[in-house]
């Protein structure tokens, strides 16, 4: 058997003469006829050519019923000629069809059709297989053979044109739009070939099926996903501006959650693609997906400013910012977006939701903006407390919160009514731990100076011995800076005035953490300098000394505010 495995894969047509009246019956473990494993084993070079074909030829003279035969996955010689690219064996293969109804033309040609639309166990036509691995000489051949068949999806849902357009086959897409009447375009996830364009961003693909009118612009997939919601979902300005071209209705379609494309670009902060899809279709602005929620709701939770502020600045759009959704909240009352909104002159500052909650409760809940320092955080919440009045339910929010601490023990109640007044407790004994430690450090370097005091006699005598020295000075400023600070700090800790609401509570320990952290980076900096002050005389060394650290810190900060990119997850 191997002998004859063999001589099939290089073409040795005299090793077979002797057995040609069972070459039907020499088979490989999967089934494979030893047309199948030359095939397979067969080169492209033209050289070669007439010789394997002479063989092909041969072998089905003394064996036609070679023809039809498949392998154990349903795969038949034209399955194996498309995969392996081989159009001049798929051309004679199909010849052979026809071959034995030459007086019946029509049941050639249904014969023909007939081996065309075998399938193997995946489903698979051979037009999948020669799409699949881009062999357009036998896609020529096979879709000219029968222009009228669609050629449906196989098991994984995927049509020829499907595959084509995935894959960025343009010549392959251009030859099965040209020559078949109906092809099928649809693929997995009940998308389409426009789908799979979209998704590459493939532009000239995309052109080419949006200029055919067999194709459907604005089909949806299983999740309700048009090609322009892919579009504004992946930031693609050409091709969704191409997609408006051909229809803009498209811009109307919601998905299954009631998200529409402008929705999508909105949640994602793709100003551009708002830009576009406000100009082109401003009424679509009116839309609200299925909880409600206009196009403000959706660009209030991306968090980006030119985002909100692209719908603010449309004295056409000024409505949506009082619109509620089912909840009753509007979008002013996203808490990521009342920075923004605030200053609109449209807005209602008094609204409340279904709930009975205001802007006052929203900002009682946002710890802080992620884009912003601590100290900006502070400022802002101290800002907006003073435009918007408390809820109705400030009052009893404490005493729920109080009843679910304390309820049953009374004693514990008792003991920690001073904490609950005097806000986080935990946190303000670390707060002065800390400016402790600060303020006893700075304070004693302050007195044990780098480089020591002048000891000789005269004028100088007690002076520090560096007073010249550039880095000292900057040493004993930031030295100065860290100890006042902690001091501060100290301070307000000690004489702090009892707080009855908790943005009142969040300020004072936002304000505690700001001078901290201050004191804590001028103690740093007062350490460098102090560094490069007593390295004077090296200044590499000294350079080093500040240089590396401070790297190190920096390449840290950014790693830990670095975002995971939300990119594409459908």
């Amino acid at each position: 058997m191997d002998s004859l495995y063999s001589a099939a894969a290089d073409g040795d047509i005299s090793k077979f003469e002797e057995h040609s009246k069972q070459l039907d019956q020499i088979l490989t473990p999967n089934g494979n006829t030893i047309l199948h494993i030359h095939i397979t084993a067969r080169r492209k070079p033209r050289s070669r050519i007439s010789q394997n074909m002479d063989f092909v030829r041969k072998i089905h003279e003394m064996c036609p019923k070679l023809l039809w035969k498949d392998n154990k996955k349903g795969e038949t010689l034209l399955h194996m000629a498309a995969r392996h690219g081989h159009a001049d064996v798929a051309k004679y293969l199909l010849q052979e069809c026809k071959e034995p109804y030459q007086n019946d033309q029509e049941l050639g040609i249904k014969n023909t059709r007939q081996m065309l639309q075998m399938i193997n166990e995946a489903k698979d036509t051979a037009l999948h297989e020669a799409v699949r691995y881009n062999h357009l000489d036998v896609v020529k051949v096979l879709t000219v053979e029968d222009r009228e068949f669609p050629y449906d999806g196989n098991n994984a849902g995927e049509t020829p044109l499907y595959l084509a357009a995935e894959r960025g086959y343009v010549e392959v897409l251009k030859e099965i739009l040209s020559t078949c009447i109906s092809p099928a375009d649809h693929g997995p996830n009940s998308r389409t070939a426009l789908h799979a364009t979209v998704i590459r961003n493939d532009k000239g693909t995309t052109t080419l099926l949006l200029n055919d009118k067999r194709i459907l612009k604005s089909e949806q997939d299983q999740e309700g996903w048009t090609p322009l919601h892919l579009a504004a979902h992946l930031g693609y300005i050409v091709i969704l501006k191409k997609l408006l071209n051909k229809d803009r209705s498209a811009a109307y379609r919601a998905d299954n959650k009631g998200k529409t494309a402008l929705h999508v670009a909105a949640g994602l902060g793709r100003v551009n693609i708002m830009q576009e899809l406000i100009s082109r279709c401003p009424s679509c602005c009116e839309l609200v997906d299925n909880r409600g929620w206009n196009v403000l709701h959706f660009a209030s939770t991306s968090r980006n400013r030119r985002a909100v502020g692209l719908i603010l600045q449309n004295p056409l759009l000024g409505n949506l910012v009082n619109e509620k959704d089912k909840k009753g909240n509007t979008p002013f009352l996203h808490a990521a977006s009342i920075r923004f909104i605030i200053k609109h002159p449209k807005v209602d500052l008094l609204v409340f939701n279904n709930d009975n909650h205001n802007a006052s409760d929203m900002i009682d809940t946002l710890s802080s903006f992620y884009w912003n320092s601590q100290l900006d955080n502070t400022l802002w919440h101290f800002w907006a407390s003073l435009r918007i009045r408390s809820g109705r339910l400030f009052m009893s929010k404490d005493d729920q919160k109080e009843g679910k601490e304390n309820r049953g023990d009374p004693v514990s109640s008792n003991s920690n009514s001073n904490d609950d007044v005097y806000g986080d407790f935990p946190a303000r004994k670390n707060h002065l731990v800390v400016a402790t430690l600060i303020a006893t450090v700075t304070f004693a370097a302050g007195f044990t100076v780098p480089g020591g005091f002048v000891a000789d006699e005269g004028p100088d005598r007690g002076a520090a011995i560096l007073t010249k020295n550039r880095a000292f000075q900057a040493f004993v400023i930031f030295n100065t800076m860290s100890m006042f600070l902690s001091s501060l700090a100290v301070i307000d800790h000690l004489s702090i005035r009892p707080a009855t609401h908790n943005i009142e509570i969040r300020n004072q320990n936002s304000y505690r953490q700001i001078l901290i952290n201050n004191a804590m980076w001028a103690m740093v900096g007062a350490f460098l300098a102090g560094t490069c002050a007593v390295l004077q005389n090296d200044k590499i060394l000294a350079i080093s000394a500040c240089v590396v650290p401070v790297a190190v810190c920096v390449f840290a900060k950014i790693i830990s505010n670095r975002k995971p990119d939300p990119g594409y997850s459908r």
